[in-house]
């Protein structure tokens, strides 16, 4: 197998899963990559720049059995402007997330253009691949109400289309890095935010929650990662200094190991997202010893016991306190991300893209 990737936003999750997977599958491959930022240029204009490189490799000889794509790109351009080079080579789409899910906060402003890219990508792959069910579902529900809107000559049959061949396969993690490093716990709990500095991961709500339990009087700390964006790590940074000695760290980990590190030392992981398609931070976390609490929302009750599940803010606040009072055991919660290790999860997707590439199809 020769494998193309094309992954316009390679940062984030979707390099981590690309790092951890394409060693365990050891094909031959052929990264075409970008920085991962200014995500809507990228999709509007990525594949313009892919399919240059399409036809400079093909020219040398390269030959491929798979196209493998992330969201990030319109497939349907990068097919067209790269022929004759990837006439007849099957298509994966993996989708990390998609924009009929993602929430707006300015409604008036919502550029159609882009879930639409993701219709369309969907329709011109051979298979379509997501993280969780409730991600697949959803996405697949939203098709029919959104084609709706178009004025006249709306589209037939695209959901049935779609779901007929698509199928969840969630994303691999690789544990290596957390192996490296035991748990060590300080003399307080530690609870992480692990998440990325935006307005879908609720940083707001997070802070809410520890200065009100800092409020009370609790002896804890708190740990900030992720990575921090022009927009909002002003309001972050300014929330964080609230905390006075309670902030333990705050900042993106310079590099895997030292991320690793940072979940060893900490009890307890939180997301707040009001967006999450599968959480693949909050995996690594379990998987380094923390113990989750995450939203009875999203992809999380997929994955999730309802012990680690919040409600409301106030619930989120109780189940915090009740985590600083009663210290959490290091490792209680790693049964739920051993199952998305690369090692696990390796296997199937060694199956799905010869299978596609075989036969053209996901099943």
């Amino acid at each position: 197998m020769r494998v193309l990737i094309v992954e316009p936003y390679f940062g984030g999750s979707h390099k981590a899963v690309l790092d951890a997977l394409l060693p365990e599958l050891g094909w031959e491959h052929d990264l075409l990559a970008l920085p991962a930022r200014k995500w809507k240029w990228r999709m509007r204009g990525a594949a313009i720049l892919m399919a240059e490189e399409v036809a400079r490799l093909h020219a040398s000889g390269v030959r491929w059995d798979l196209v493998y794509a992330s969201t990030f790109v319109n497939l349907p351009e990068l097919l067209a402007l790269s022929r004759p080079a990837l006439d007849g080579v099957p298509s994966v789409v993996y989708f990390h997330e998609n924009q009929l899910m993602y929430p707006v906060r300015h409604e008036a402003e919502w550029d159609f253009q882009f879930p639409l890219t993701n219709i369309t990508s969907a329709l011109a792959a051979d298979a379509c691949l997501f993280t969780t069910q409730w991600h697949l579902d959803g996405f697949v529900e939203r098709i029919g109400p959104f084609l709706k809107q178009f004025p006249d000559f709306v589209p037939r049959g695209v959901p049935e289309r779609i779901a007929a061949k698509s199928a969840v396969l969630p994303p691999p993690f690789d544990p290596r890095p957390f192996d490296a490093h035991a748990a060590r716990r300080g003399e307080r709990v530690r609870i992480v935010w692990p998440h990325r500095w935006e307005h879908d991961k609720d940083p707001e709500a997070f802070f809410a929650a520890v200065h009100e339990l800092a409020a009370e009087g609790l002896d804890f700390e708190v740990a900030v990662a992720g990575q921090a964006f022009r927009d909002t790590r002003e309001q972050v940074e300014r929330m964080a200094a609230g905390l006075g000695s309670r902030l333990a760290a705050l900042g993106e980990p310079k590099g895997r190991d030292a991320y690793a590190a940072l979940l060893a030392s900490a009890d307890v992981a939180v997301s707040t997202a009001r967006n999450e398609f599968f959480g693949l931070a909050m995996v690594e976390a379990c998987y380094a010893g923390c113990w989750p609490v995450v939203p009875d929302r999203l992809a999380y009750p997929e994955l999730y016991p309802a012990e680690h599940r919040y409600g409301s803010h106030d619930e989120l606040v109780a189940r915090l306190r009740a985590l600083v009072l009663d210290r959490p055991a290091p490792g209680a919660a790693r049964r739920i991300a051993e199952p998305f290790t690369v090692q696990r999860l390796a296997p199937e997707y060694r199956k799905v893209f010869e299978s596609v590439a075989e036969r053209g199809s996901v099943r």
